[in-house]
């Protein structure tokens, strides 16, 4: 049987990053990745000049969401092919990031692909400065930004179909998702 591939989308500060952690460690994935650092990656292969989205953030874009999009084709490419690796390899993978925009990945060939909701504002502030992202410092601009690109990324999920789910301590809720999908394949 296939390993699990789970892509994980969400804007900044809804736990993406912690729920690949937790899910590498007790579905024992043999890969995690971050989109952020296929973006990093991928401006390596760049300058300004020849692909300026993927030199600033999205939540500091004067449009967050068109930025977004540009950032999200750029990396599609890439992501994809680190799909398909594992796929071809039979490794199981979990790749979280903002860039796992519905409309580019709601057919994607994975067990599961769900967008992770932000918590209400004052949570979700406390999140953006959690440990994960200690040392970054946000804007009120900045934060308005993010939230933006959440309320985006749940009515995308919702046309696409793709779940949206908050995550809080509901870690054995989408295992038992994860599973249910597997299972289904069987």
């Amino acid at each position: 049987m296939a390993k699990p591939i789970v892509l994980i989308g969400g804007t900044a500060g809804t736990g993406k990053s912690t729920l690949a952690r937790e899910l590498a460690s007790e579905v024992r994935f043999d890969h995690r990745l971050g989109t952020g650092f296929v973006r990093e990656v991928a401006r390596s292969f760049h300058s300004p000049q020849t692909a300026p989205d993927l030199f600033t953030f999205t939540f500091r874009a004067a449009n967050p969401i068109e930025h977004l999009m540009a950032q999200a084709r750029l990396l599609k490419p890439a992501i994809d092919a680190c799909i398909a690796r594992a796929r071809n390899e039979g490794t199981s993978l979990v790749i979280e990031g903002n860039h796992l925009v519905p409309a580019l990945y709601h057919d994607a060939p994975v067990e599961l692909y769900i967008v992770l909701a932000a918590p209400d504002a004052v949570e979700h502030q406390a999140r953006l400065h959690g440990q994960t992202h200690a040392r970054r410092r946000l804007s009120e601009s900045d934060l308005a930004n993010v939230r933006r690109i959440d309320e985006y990324l749940r009515s995308e999920a919702a046309r696409h179909g793709v779940p949206t789910i908050l995550y809080a301590d509901n870690f054995g809720e989408i295992l038992d998702l994860l599973n249910a999908r597997m299972e289904g394949r069987r």
